[in-house]
C-alpha cells in the first residue's frame, strides 16, 4: 500500500510541474497578446497600460495566473471513513503560521485599500480645488473687467466735466460779448449824435459867418458909394 502511495505522490508531483509549465506558457501568451496595449510589471500576472502610466489592467485571460493553486481532484475522498494519506495535509504549526501570514497579508491589503481610498479622495479634492481655483480666476477676470468699465466711466465723466466747464466759460463769454456789444453800440450812437451836434453847430456858425460877411459887404458897398459921390 505504501508503494502505491509513493507512486501516486510521484505522479502528483509530475502533474504539478506540468500545470506550472502550462500556467507559465499561458501567462507568456497573454503578455504577448496584450503587448500592443500593456506592459508587464514586476508581477508577471499583472499588466499596466502603456498609454496610461501606472494604470493597472486586467483581462479574463490573466485571471488564471492570479489565482492560488487549487486542485479539487487532490481532495477527492472515495471513502469518508478511511481517508487516504495522499490528501494534502498541513501540521498545526503550518496552520498557525499560515493563518498568521494570511491574516497579516489581509491586514496589509486592507491598509493598501485604505491608502487607495485616501488617494482617491485626495484626487477628488484636487479636482474640486482646481475647479474652485478656476472659478476664482474667472471671478478675478470679471472684477478686472468691471474695474476697466469703471475707469472708462470715470475718464468719460472727467471729459464730460471738462466740456461742461468749457461750455460755462463760453456762455459767460457770450453774455459778456453781448453786453460789450450793447455798450459799444450805445457808444457809437453817442459818438454819432455828438458828431451830428458838432456838425450842426458848425453849420450854424457857418451861416452866421456868412450873414456877417454879407452884412459887412453891404455896409462896405454903401460906404464906397457915399465916398464916390
Amino acid at each position: 500500500m505504501a508503494k502505491i502511495d509513493t507512486t501516486k505522490a510521484a505522479a502528483q508531483a509530475v502533474a504539478e510541474k506540468l500545470a506550472k509549465r502550462n500556467s507559465s506558457n499561458t501567462n507568456s501568451s497573454a503578455s504577448s497578446t496584450n503587448s500592443n496595449n500593456s506592459t508587464v510589471s514586476n508581477n508577471s500576472t499583472i499588466l499596466t497600460d502603456k498609454h496610461i502610466p501606472g494604470l493597472l489592467t486586467l483581462t479574463p485571460d490573466l485571471i488564471p495566473g492570479m489565482m492560488s493553486t487549487f486542485k479539487p481532484e487532490d481532495y477527492r475522498i472515495n471513502d469518508p471513513l478511511n481517508p487516504t494519506e495522499t490528501l494534502p495535509q498541513a501540521s498545526q504549526s503550518q496552520l498557525d503560521k499560515g493563518m498568521r501570514i494570511y491574516e497579516s497579508a489581509t491586514r496589509a491589503l486592507k491598509l493598501t485599500g485604505a491608502a487607495l481610498d485616501l488617494t482617491r479622495e485626495k484626487f477628488t479634492i484636487i479636482g474640486k480645488h482646481s475647479k474652485a481655483f478656476g472659478a476664482g480666476i474667472q471671478a478675478a477676470t470679471e472684477i478686472e473687467k468691471v474695474k476697466g468699465n469703471y475707469l472708462d466711466y470715470a475718464n468719460q465723466k472727467e471729459v464730460t466735466t471738462q466740456k461742461s466747464v468749457v461750455l460755462d466759460v463760453s456762455q459767460v463769454k457770450t453774455i459778456a460779448d453781448r453786453n460789450i456789444a450793447i455798450h459799444s453800440k450805445d457808444e457809437l450812437n453817442q459818438k454819432l449824435l455828438q458828431a451830428q451836434i458838432k456838425a450842426e453847430d458848425l453849420r450854424l456858425r457857418t451861416v452866421e459867418s456868412q450873414g456877417k460877411l454879407a452884412s459887412f459887404k453891404a455896409q462896405l458897398g454903401d460906404y464906397l458909394e457915399v465916398k464916390a459921390n
